[in-house]
């Protein structure tokens, strides 16, 4: 059964109350959160928050599959820094404290997975620098996850940035509670074997963004509007008997999210249905 989500990341031109609203009457089985002000602020939000957002789930019908805390300008000025690996343990901390205030608002809300990435690629920062701190910092996070687990999703230009660096890390950790957040969009950008690199990951993934990609450029695109094949990739993860959520992410599309949603759901059911032929 495809199961079908949709980042509240593209549409936070509305309430996040009419997001939910709106990625029910499209179709959609469940909804990705993304920290943001527009919708969950992680320095603002409290249980009762969570309260009232889990009844109007229940309303609606969705369910909240993941929790995103990787937008780009939560900590400051500078895209998605201080990250994992600065160079100062003051900004790892800050990092380290954000995404573990994701964790806390994900337990309020009952949303299993929480996922983030390791932070962009420094030229001030050797790559054993930045392991050792990448490694440092997902233990500590591990330590006060609980039932919550952890996504880390490869990022293009990031310190990881493919889904095998993700995988070792999760290897070497040993640990049920670290998994992959694939993004095929991603992959494509950065993979020469995309649907490989799908196939490898898919053991240790927890949930898989989309979106299209239009000659390996990293640009969010509405499926159907790009190169990515992907009855091709859902032929792997049926294959694979992978189950978790599928979740459309169109940040790039939030002024025209209601044909965004709509034209995803279509493209991606037809391709789904392909794929078992």
């Amino acid at each position: 059964m495809l199961k079908l989500s949709y980042n509240s990341n593209g549409l936070r031109s509305v309430p996040v109350e009419d997001a939910v609203r709106a990625v029910a009457d499209a179709g959609y089985r469940a909804i990705e959160f993304s920290l943001h002000p527009a919708h969950i602020d992680p320095f603002t939000f409290r249980p009762a928050d969570a309260d009232r957002l889990a009844g109007v789930l229940d309303r609606h019908g969705i369910t909240a599959c993941c929790l995103a805390a990787g937008a780009d300008t939560l900590l400051g000025g500078e895209r998605f820094e201080p990250s994992l690996i600065h160079p100062s343990p003051e900004g790892r901390e800050r990092r380290l404290e954000l995404i573990g205030r994701a964790v806390e608002i994900a337990s309020w809300l009952g949303v299993p997975v929480v996922n983030f990435a390791s932070g962009p690629r420094r030229d001030d920062t050797d790559d054993a620098a930045a392991g050792d701190r990448l490694r440092e910092g997902l233990a500590r996070l591990l330590e006060r996850a609980g039932p919550v687990r952890l996504a880390i999703e490869p990022e293009p230009g990031f310190f990881v940035e493919s889904n095998d660096q993700a995988l070792a890390l999760v290897d070497a950790a040993g640990h049920p509670g670290l998994t992959v957040a694939q993004d095929l969009g991603h992959c494509r950008v950065v993979e020469e074997d995309y649907l490989g690199s799908v196939a490898r990951a898919l053991r240790a993934t927890s949930v898989i963004q989309l979106e299209d990609i239009k000659g390996r450029r990293h640009h969010h695109e509405i499926p159907g509007d790009g190169d990515i094949d992907f009855a091709a990739f859902f032929r792997i993860c049926r294959e694979q008997g992978y189950e978790g959520y599928y979740s459309v992410e169109l940040y790039n599309h939030s002024d025209d999210f209601d044909g965004a949603l709509k034209r995803s759901i279509a493209h991606l059911r037809e391709q789904y249905d392909a794929a078992a032929g």
